[in-house]
């Protein structure tokens, strides 16, 4: 059975909400895809602009929270740029950032590298970041107190083939729970991988996770409590946005079941998922926008969608 919808309204004037994350005490924190705004709201409380864009972080894709360091980091692509007649991403730099938690202040920019995409990206516990590159066909780490994105893992099979949205390649990333295993899809061509860290100075491993059919666009991913892996399936063609749930870590052979856990969802694009199991999910409500271009009218109103946790 499917779980039930419960929409969170978002303020007037924020649009294509994408970038999403939550505190310990349930605050939720959201970032606008189109203008690099990111929202913040506690349980039961009114929304509030914790930081209001700017020329450097002018798009959010995603969010994540590094509690130790006190600070939330986002992904700013380009992306909007695709919804231009050619199909082609933007030409303003795309970077990673932080901006402290209790100030929205900026702490951190930093580029990717040459040519490169950065999509989604998840924190690890000593504080380095692994950040999907769409355009490269690569997973990217940042060092813990890092500069420079370098080239954690770069696969032949991660790369997608075709025009405008079918072009993009790394998009969800997830670390599982042991702290050395990362679940990487690819938005056009629908495949899911795990990439496992090796021994000391050696490559890691990327293995592809046999399914029953091709996720349709997936991005977001995260791990749920008990160790099962999120996906949120964007579907551009269909129009049929989906929250799955696949067993990527177990030991049974053959493909692996996909589990559909809500249905109906407008452009999911971004998750968060509590310790209890409650799951947040961003609907950027972008599917007119990506088949008809900027001719299309912006919705107007835009809201997060929490589902209940499952067993």
């Amino acid at each position: 059975m499917e779980a039930r919808h419960e929409r969170l309204p978002l303020p007037m004037g924020f649009a294509y909400p994408n970038g999403i994350a939550h505190a310990e005490d349930g605050t939720l924190f959201v970032g606008s895809v189109s203008t690099g705004r990111i929202l913040r709201r506690p349980p039961g409380g009114d929304w509030t602009v914790l930081f209001p864009g700017s020329e450097d972080v002018f798009s959010v894709t995603s969010l994540r929270l590094d509690v130790p360091r006190g600070l939330l980091w986002g992904t700013s692509p380009d992306v909007m740029g695709l919804l231009r007649p050619d199909g082609t991403l933007g030409r303003r730099t795309p970077r990673l950032f932080s901006v402290e938690v209790s100030t929205g202040e900026v702490r951190k920019l930093v580029p990717l590298p040459e040519g490169g995409l950065g999509n989604d990206l998840t924190v690890a516990p000593d504080g380095g970041l692994y950040v999907t590159d769409s355009n490269r066909a690569a997973v990217l780490h940042l060092r813990p107190g890092g500069e420079r994105l370098e080239t954690y893992v770069s696969d032949a099979r991660f790369q997608a083939k075709g025009s405008g949205m079918a072009n993009i390649g790394p998009a969800g990333i997830a670390l599982a729970p042991d702290g050395r295993t990362l679940a990487v899809n690819t938005f056009g061509p629908g495949r899911l991988f795990l990439v496992r860290a090796s021994g000391p100075g050696a490559a890691p491993t990327v293995s592809e996770v046999e399914l029953p059919r091709r996720l349709e666009n997936p991005d977001g991913m995260r791990f749920a409590p008990d160790g099962r892996l999120l996906v949120l399936e964007g579907a551009t063609n269909s129009g049929n946005g989906r929250v799955v749930r696949i067993d990527v870590l177990g030991k049974a052979s053959g493909p692996r079941a996909i589990e559909v856990l809500a249905s109906g969802m407008e452009s999911p694009v971004n998750l968060t998922v509590a310790k209890d199991g409650r799951v947040w999910v961003t609907e950027a409500r972008l599917r007119d926008r990506l088949l008809r271009g900027t001719a299309a009218k912006v919705p107007d109103a835009f809201w997060v969608t929490a589902l209940p946790a499952r067993e």
